[in-house]
């Protein structure tokens, strides 16, 4: 009985297969760009992106995943979320130091080019996720 009730309790956390969600973290950014190369602006996305991807994708995306399973949609959704959320943060800081032009170029960049970077990425890494789990993991 105790094998029924407990497959029925809600896990406040889920485990995280390591060497899959480290594969792909990396892989997700650099399979995007090479489908999309020859539009030019992935690569910049990868140069410019690729370390607030990682900086600021890599704690909420372990977040999202102790939580939840990897659903490319809602996973896409988070990223475009954290995307704006560091954006905000960014544009307040220029915003107080009156740097105008900088905050232009970044909501430019960054709102538009990035949070549309961010959902392919995130999208392209849950389902990535999905692919590497091993069983001990899921």
């Amino acid at each position: 009985m105790t094998e029924i009730t407990a497959k029925l309790e809600p896990r406040l956390w889920r485990p995280i297969d390591p060497v899959a969600f480290f594969a792909a973290l990396i892989a997700a950014p650099l399979l995007v760009t090479l489908a999309t190369f020859w539009l030019l602006i992935p690569i910049a996305a990868l140069v410019m992106g690729g370390p607030l991807y990682l900086v600021v994708g890599t704690p909420v995306l372990l977040w999202y995943l102790g939580r939840h399973p990897p659903d490319p949609g809602a996973v896409a959704l988070v990223a475009v979320a954290a995307n704006l959320a560091a954006l905000a943060i960014a544009a307040l800081l220029l915003h107080a130091t009156g740097n105008r032009v900088e905050l232009e170029a970044l909501a430019w960049l960054y709102g538009c080019f990035g949070s549309l970077f961010a959902a392919l990425w995130g999208a392209v890494f849950a389902g990535l996720y999905q692919r590497f789990q091993t069983r001990i993991f899921m």
